[in-house]
């Protein structure tokens, strides 16, 4: 009855209250600093390893709400939302969080603090099969980590590029602009945009930024502006986490916060741009007939996944630091309700600037963007030039985005990084001696594979653009 419990002799302190019928306190469990891990005593693989603890409630919250609103909040959900037809994704979107969302996220946090591992040693300890899907959460979040790094690399270009007196994406006046580069007339009436035209914000992505092509067959060399952005990324990215919890947790204080400033700031001038009501009516006028669509039903179940993090491991790694009594439902409750309205305010500010966009171009709501990350790096640096003191709104916005960025890429590779250890933790203390040195050689050869991420690709149009 009590074997989830038993504690070898060795790594219990003698307390004359310690009984066989108690749990003993979190403070007589300790790490045998000769175990190389390859324990073969049956009852070890029940010990809750010692760990360190968050120093407050605010800090785990802050880590979980770091992560959950991330880009999936700022970039995929007003995507997802303007692909699936706009007000009817909200439908599945609240009903979907409601009844599965809410409850994994509090399943997994209950795993991570109960075990006090991450997720391949935490399913293993409730069934050992489920050790293999620990196993595939962890090779995700590392596959993850090599091309997330890469949005924080183009947030860190935009970010630079936004010091400049005057912003690259305002006008068609640069190198790398094309006969196709349109800016609507603000004196002109009823102006629709030509066909095969591009805005100015999107040729300086597509052009200058990524410098496209027509696949991933088609690449030269690298763009050595980007890998130097990547690289300030992983260094970020390290001394984040270099020490685990006890940076990363100082850090958030501040990453996780200061995002939620701006997006107010922009959700409020958003509502004021001319053709916001158009954007609006689009984001809050459901389509009912598109419920039997299936397509916006799985839109909004991967929406829900992604922006509440499960299943990826982090949340559980996260509530392993977490002490064994720790009220979990309010954290659980917290983190859902802070996801949830702060998806709805990106959605609000999204669509009232795409709607601006389409009234400035005589364009339909429909037809003002075509892929994901043009949402963030194509519409967003539109709405900034329209404000007063167009360029510092453009640096808070991109250093908004890469505060939002590394709150889920420090998420995402320490569920790397606390797998290994409790994975492996005699051979970490023989042979890389120390926590950090494990971090950098998981950011090291993450960076490595993302290199082939910022590869330059020839450009290549269409017959007739």
């Amino acid at each position: 009855m009590y074997k989830d419990y038993i504690i070898p002799k060795r790594k219990v302190l003698n307390s004359p209250g310690l009984t066989s019928d108690k749990r003993p306190p979190e403070e007589y469990v300790y790490d045998d600093e000769s175990d190389d891990g390859t324990d073969d005593d049956e009852d070890s693989v029940y010990i809750k390893p010692r760990r360190q603890h968050w120093s407050n409630k605010l800090q785990f919250v802050l880590a979980c709400v770091g992560y959950s609103v991330g880009l999936g909040s700022i970039w995929r959900f007003p995507y997802l939302c303007y692909k699936s037809g706009g007000g009817v994704f909200l439908i599945p979107y609240i009903i979907i969080m409601i009844f599965i969302g809410g409850p994994m996220l509090y399943m997994e946090l209950a795993v991570g603090q109960f075990t006090g591992r991450g997720p391949i040693g935490a399913l293993g300890h409730l069934c050992p099969l489920f050790k293999g899907t620990g196993l595939g959460s962890v090779v995700i979040s590392f596959l993850m980590s090599t091309y997330y790094s890469v949005i924080i690399a183009y947030g860190v270009y935009y970010f630079f590029t936004s010091f400049r007196s005057k912003q690259p994406w305002d006008d068609c006046s640069h190198r790398w602009n094309t006969p196709y580069c349109w800016v609507p007339s603000k004196s002109a009436e009823n102006v629709t945009k030509p066909i095969y035209s591009q805005s100015p914000a999107e040729e300086f992505y597509d052009r200058k930024v990524l410098q496209i092509g027509r696949g991933i067959e088609d690449f030269d060399i690298l763009r050595w502006e980007l890998v130097a952005c990547l690289i300030c990324a992983w260094v970020l990215i390290y001394f984040g986490i270099w020490k685990s919890i006890k940076s990363s947790a100082k850090v958030r204080y501040f990453t996780a916060t200061f995002p939620f400033v701006i997006i107010v700031v922009l959700l409020i001038k958003s509502l004021t741009l001319e053709g916001a009501d158009k954007g609006m009516r689009y984001f809050f006028r459901p389509k009912v007939e598109l419920l039997l669509d299936a397509k916006v039903w799985v839109n909004a179940a991967s929406q829900t996944f992604n922006s509440m993090g499960c299943a990826f491991g982090s949340m559980i790694s996260f509530a392993s630091y977490n002490k064994y009594n720790n009220s979990i439902l309010h954290d659980t409750i917290a983190v859902w309700l802070v996801n949830g309205i702060t998806s709805l305010m990106v959605g609000i500010f999204a669509f009232a600037t795409i709607g601006n966009i389409a009234t400035e171009q005589g364009t339909s709501i429909e037809d003002v963007i075509d892929d994901g990350p043009g949402l963030i790096f194509v519409v967003y640096p539109q709405t900034m030039a329209k404000m007063p003191s167009s360029q510092l709104w453009a640096v808070f916005f991109f250093f908004m985005l890469i505060c939002l960025a590394l709150n889920s890429q420090f998420a995402i590779v320490e569920v790397v990084v606390t797998s290994i250890q409790d994975g492996f933790p005699g051979w970490i203390k023989k042979h890389l001696m120390c926590h950090e040195v494990l971090v950098l050689l998981i950011c090291v050869i993450s960076f490595l594979f993302g290199i082939p991420n910022v590869t330059q690709v020839i450009i290549r149009y269409k017959a007739g653009r």
